[in-house]
C-alpha cells in the first residue's frame, strides 16, 4: 500500500492532500472563530493578556501572550482571541504531516492519519477555543519533532531545538514536565540512542528548557510559590482513597472527547505497543508509543485517586493516533474499517460542534457561555444609573469566570472583581490589586443559576449593610430555560478585614 510522493505532488514535503486537509480545517476553525461565543475559560485566559506578567496563579503565561498578539492585531473581540487557537494549530497540524510523511513515506498514510487527528473532539476543540491545552500541545508535538530529527540525522542541533520546545511546552502548561520522562524512556530504552546519555547534550538541552522555562521561577519566587503549590502540592494533598468510580469517570469523559472509534484506536495502540515496549522497536514507533505512554499511564493511574478533567490527557493522543493509523495500514483489508471508523469520527464531531454552534442551547450545567452579553448590557444600564445617583459601583460576580466574560463584554472592559469580594479565593483576582478603595461604595453582584455560580445569601450579606435584587434576566430556546441571571445591588461595602 506504499504511495511514495514526488516533488511536484508535494510541498515543504508535505503531500498536496494533506494540505487540503490542513487548509480545510483552518478555514473551517477561522469560521467558528467567527460564529461561536466567548467561553469563561478564554474570557479568564484573556483578562490576563490585559495585564502582561511574568507568570499567572494558576498556569503558565503562552496561552496568554498569544492571546495578547493576536488581540493587539484584530482587537479586543472574540475573533481575535480565538484565532491564538487557530494558530497555533495550524501550525501543529504543518508538523503532524512532515512528521508522518517523514516517518512512513506514504502519503495516502499521511493524508488519513491527518483527517484521523482533526476528527478528535479533544484536538478539534482547542483548534478554536484558547487556553494552556493548545500551546501545550504544539510544543510537545514540536519537541518530539525534533528527536525524530535527531534520530535522522544524529546532529546534536537537536537535543536543543528540543530543548527550546520543552520549555515552551512548560510555559504553556504545567503537565509539560511529563515530557521530561517521556523523552527519557525513549532514550534509554533506544539501543541507538541511548549513546546519547553518555554525552553533555541532553543535559544542556534541559538546562536550556528550564531557562526558556525561567519567567515562571521568577514570578512564582516573587509570589510565595503559590502556582507550584497550587498545581502541585495542593492537588497532590486532595487526594483520597482508591476510587473505582474516578477511573470510570475518565474512560467516559475518554471516549468522548476522542469518538468511540478513536478511543478504541487509542486504547488498543496503548496495549499492543506497550506490550513491545522492550522488545526492539524501531525508533520511529518507540518515539511515538513513548510521547503517550508516560502521560496515559501517569493519568490513569491519578484517576484512581483522584478525578482527572477531560482534557489532562490530550498530549499522550496525538501520536498513539497516529501509530494506531500505521498499525491498520500494515494490512490491507484493515482499511476499509478504518476509513468507516474516521468518517464515524468526523460525523461525531459535527455533530458535537453543531451543538455548541447553536445559539443557547439548552445544555443545562453545560452551556457555560449564554446570556452574558446581555447581562453586560443591564450591568451597564444599571451602574450608569447608579452614577447618575451619585453612586460610584462596582461590579463582582461569585465566579472567577462569570467576572472574566462580565469585562469582556461590558463598555471599555472595566476592571471586575470576583469571589475575593467576600472573602473566597479566586484564583489570578488575588493577585491582581484593587484599583481603588472600595469600602462604603455600592457592588453589582451578577450571578447565574449554574451550581458554581449560584447566589447564597449567607455568603454575601455579611460584607454589605443590604443586597436586593434588581434584575432577572431569563434565556430561553427550544422552549427551555437557558439561563437565569440575577443583578443585585449590594450598598455600603464593608471590606473583608
Amino acid at each position: 500500500m506504499s504511495a511514495k510522493i514526488t516533488l511536484k505532488e508535494s510541498y515543504l514535503g508535505i503531500p498536496t492532500s494533506a494540505w487540503k486537509v490542513i487548509l480545510g480545517f483552518t478555514l473551517f476553525r477561522l469560521f467558528l472563530g467567527l460564529i461561536l461565543p466567548l467561553t469563561p475559560q478564554e474570557a479568564y485566559y484573556w483578562s490576563w493578556s490585559r495585564d502582561l506578567a511574568l507568570s499567572y496563579f494558576d498556569h503558565p503565561p503562552l496561552a496568554s501572550y498569544s492571546i495578547w498578539f493576536t488581540t493587539l492585531i484584530f482587537g479586543q473581540t472574540i475573533f481575535g482571541i480565538k484565532l491564538a487557537a487557530v494558530l497555533w494549530y495550524l501550525g501543529m497540524n504543518i508538523i503532524w504531516a512532515a512528521m508522518i510523511q517523514e516517518m512512513f513515506d506514504n502519503s495516502r498514510q499521511t493524508f488519513w492519519t491527518l483527517l484521523a487527528l482533526n476528527a478528535s473532539i479533544v484536538f478539534e476543540l482547542y483548534g478554536f477555543v484558547i487556553t494552556p491545552d493548545t500551546p501545550l500541545l504544539f510544543c510537545w508535538t514540536a519537541t518530539i519533532y525534533a528527536l525524530w530529527k535527531l534520530v535522522q540525522t544524529e546532529n546534536p542541533k537537536w537535543w536543543y531545538v528540543a530543548g527550546l520546545f520543552m520549555g515552551l511546552a512548560w510555559l504553556g502548561k504545567y503537565s509539560g514536565i511529563l515530557l521530561v520522562p517521556s523523552v527519557f524512556l525513549f532514550t534509554i530504552i533506544s539501543t541507538k540512542q541511548r549513546r546519547w546519555l553518555l554525552t553533555p547534550h541532553p543535559y544542556l538541552s534541559v538546562f536550556l528548557a528550564i531557562l526558556v522555562f525561567s519567567p515562571v521561577l521568577i514570578w512564582n519566587a516573587q509570589h510565595d510559590w503559590m502556582s507550584f503549590a497550587f498545581q502541585g502540592s495542593q492537588r497532590a494533598s486532595g487526594m483520597g482513597h482508591w476510587k473505582v468510580k474516578h477511573f470510570g469517570e475518565l474512560l467516559g469523559s475518554q471516549f468522548f472527547i476522542l469518538s468511540p472509534y478513536l478511543f478504541v484506536v487509542v486504547f488498543a495502540t496503548l496495549i499492543r505497543y506497550g506490550r513491545k515496549l522492550f522488545t526492539g522497536l524501531e525508533d520511529k514507533l518507540l518515539l511515538l508509543l513513548s510521547s503517550g505512554l508516560v502521560t496515559s499511564v501517569f493519568f490513569i493511574a491519578v484517576s484512581f485517586r483522584s478525578l482527572v478533567k477531560m482534557n489532562w490527557l490530550a498530549p499522550a493522543y496525538w501520536s498513539l493516533i497516529i501509530l494506531g493509523i500505521y498499525h491498520l495500514f500494515q494490512s490491507s483489508n484493515r482499511f476499509n474499517r478504518m476509513r468507516t471508523g474516521v468518517f464515524s469520527s468526523l460525523i461525531f464531531l459535527g455533530i458535537g460542534i453543531s451543538v455548541v454552534a447553536i445559539p443557547n442551547v439548552p445544555l443545562g450545567e453545560g452551556n457555560t457561555w449564554s446570556g452574558w452579553k446581555q447581562a453586560a448590557e443591564d450591568v451597564k444600564t444599571l451602574q450608569d444609573s447608579l452614577r447618575n445617583e451619585g453612586e460610584s459601583p462596582f461590579i463582582f460576580s461569585t465566579n472567577y469566570k462569570a467576572s472574566s466574560l462580565l469585562k469582556f463584554y461590558l463598555p471599555d472592559q472595566p476592571r471586575t472583581y470576583a469571589q475575593d469580594i467576600i472573602g473566597k479565593h479566586a484564583l489570578q483576582f488575588d493577585i491582581w490589586p484593587k484599583e481603588e478603595e472600595l469600602k462604603g461604595r455600592t457592588g453589582l453582584l451578577v450571578v447565574d443559576n449554574r451550581r458554581e455560580y449560584r447566589f447564597k445569601s449567607e455568603k454575601i450579606t455579611p460584607y454589605f449593610d443590604e443586597v436586593k435584587k434588581l434584575r432577572t434576566i431569563r434565556i430561553e430556546n427550544f422552549g427551555k430555560s437557558v439561563r437565569k441571571i440575577d443583578i443585585y445591588q449590594c450598598s455600603d461595602y464593608k471590606g473583608t478585614e
